[in-house]
Formats: C-alpha cells, sequence, structure tokens
C-alpha cells in the first residue's frame, strides 16, 4: 500500500503544480511571480518524492498542512466546494505520508543511512525544520508577491527580519520589533486592504485568499501577545542582573 499512497500524493500534488502554473501563464501579469512561487512550492514536493529524497516526506507534509488549514474557513464561510476540494486534498496528501512503512522508503532507507547516518536526534530537528518549511514556504510567497495596496510590507519585511535575527541570537530587543509588526498590522488596517483589494479575490483560485480579516486581525493582535511570554524571562534576568550589581557594589 506503501506505492500506491506515494502514488496518490504524486498525483495531488502534480494536479496543483500544472494548474498553478498554467494559472500563473495565463492569467494577469501582476499574480505571475505568486502563482509560479506557489507552482515552485508544489514542484519541488513532487520531484522530491518521485526521488525518494530523505526530507521529501517531511517537506510535502508540510504543504499537506498548509493546505489543510483552508478547511476552517467552513466554519466562518460554511461549505464550499473548491475549499473542500482544495483543504481536503491536502490533508489526504498529509495523512498519506504518516507512517513508518512510508518512512522506511525516505529518512529510514537504507540508501539515507549508507549516505548521511544520521542520529535520531538530528532526524527530530530535520523534521521539525522541513515540515516548517512545507507549512510557511507557500504563505510566505502568498503575503510577499501577491498584489498589495501599500508599500508598508516593506517595513513588515524589514521587521520581520530584524526580529527573526535578534530571536536567533537570543536577544532582548527582538521582541520590540515583533510588537512594532502588531501594531503596523492592527494601526493601518493592512490585511482588511490585502484580503479586499487584491484582484486574486476574482481568480480562479480566489479560495487561496479569502483570508477573512477579523481572523487576521486577530492574528496580528496575536502576535502582540508573544512578547508577553518573554516577560517573566526578561524579568529573571532584570533581576539577576540587578543581585549581581549589588553584589559587585558590597565587594567594593
Amino acid at each position: 500500500m506503501v506505492g500506491v499512497r506515494k502514488a496518490l500524493v504524486l498525483l495531488i500534488l502534480g494536479f496543483f503544480c500544472s494548474q498553478l502554473a498554467m494559472v500563473a501563464l495565463l492569467g494577469p501579469s501582476e499574480t505571475l511571480v505568486l502563482y509560479l512561487g506557489l507552482a515552485l512550492c508544489y514542484g519541488i514536493a513532487f520531484f522530491g518524492l518521485a526521488a525518494e529524497w530523505f526530507w521529501a516526506r517531511w517537506f510535502a507534509m508540510g504543504i499537506g498542512n498548509f493546505g489543510s488549514v483552508f478547511l476552517l474557513l467552513m466554519l466562518q464561510m460554511g461549505f464550499e466546494p473548491i475549499l473542500a476540494f482544495f483543504g481536503g486534498s491536502h490533508a489526504l496528501v498529509a495523512l498519506m505520508l504518516m507512517g513508518e512503512g512510508m518512512a522506511s522508503r525516505y529518512e529510514y532507507s537504507e540508501h539515507t543511512k549508507e549516505r548521511w547516518n544520521f542520529q535520531d536526534e538530528s532526524l527530530v530537528l530535520m523534521r521539525r525544520a522541513f515540515k516548517s518549511a512545507g507549512s510557511t514556504l507557500p504563505l510566505l510567497v502568498l503575503y510577499f508577491f501577491a498584489p498589495k495596496p501599500e508599500a508598508i510590507t516593506v517595513a513588515l519585511l524589514g521587521l520581520a527580519v530584524l526580529a527573526s535575527v535578534g530571536l536567533a541570537r537570543g536577544k532582548t530587543w527582538s521582541l520590540l520589533p515583533v510588537v512594532g509588526i502588531s501594531g503596523l498590522c492592527l494601526a493601518h488596517g493592512f490585511w482588511g486592504d490585502f484580503a479586499s483589494a487584491s484582484p486574486m479575490t476574482t481568480s480562479a483560485w480566489a479560495p487561496i485568499m479569502l483570508l477573512p480579516t477579523r481572523g487576521l486581525a486577530l492574528g496580528a493582535a496575536l502576535v502582540g501577545l508573544v512578547p508577553l511570554s518573554f516577560v517573566p524571562a526578561v524579568r529573571a534576568w532584570c533581576n539577576a542582573a540587578d543581585a549581581s550589581t549589588r553584589s559587585g557594589a558590597h565587594r567594593v
């Protein structure tokens, strides 16, 4: 059954890759890069699975998780055949790639063991990384290449890069760009304009862009709450620094 499941997943990924590529070539020039980027994401998953690269299963599962999220839109919009097909097919991709039998064709295959000799801890870390990449790359393509009414996205991109670098290096100041991202999204109503003004809402793949304004505004608000989770750590660090300063003063 592993071969049948793999063939079904390849069929779904190949379908979306070809459809997105055709929409890119036949659609307006404003969305050319957007749809080509999405087609590239599906194409990478397709060729990786077909070639049985060790990371391809994880990446394709991330693609499946990305599309499965659109099933949640039906909770607000009601049943939509296109949304059901798009989300259901992606959920099927994620489900078909689960299991030890499928893993034995990729990360646990003899070829992978002989060539890479990964440790279990390394496989866990890479699985998380590639699944996250598969889930976030299509979202980043949608975010950065979809037509936008304002140039505010440049500021958002800069803040996102600054926050990512700071968090990766464990810097406290990296929380400030996170607050800035949330503030820009809420104050300027960027998300609402993006969802309503984009010409993609009239294209054949409109469900991809049917992102609820209220849900995105809530997401921006939740981004603003991220720094609150670091408050105890920052307070503990400040107390430790203060105690160290007092200790040094007493010694002097």
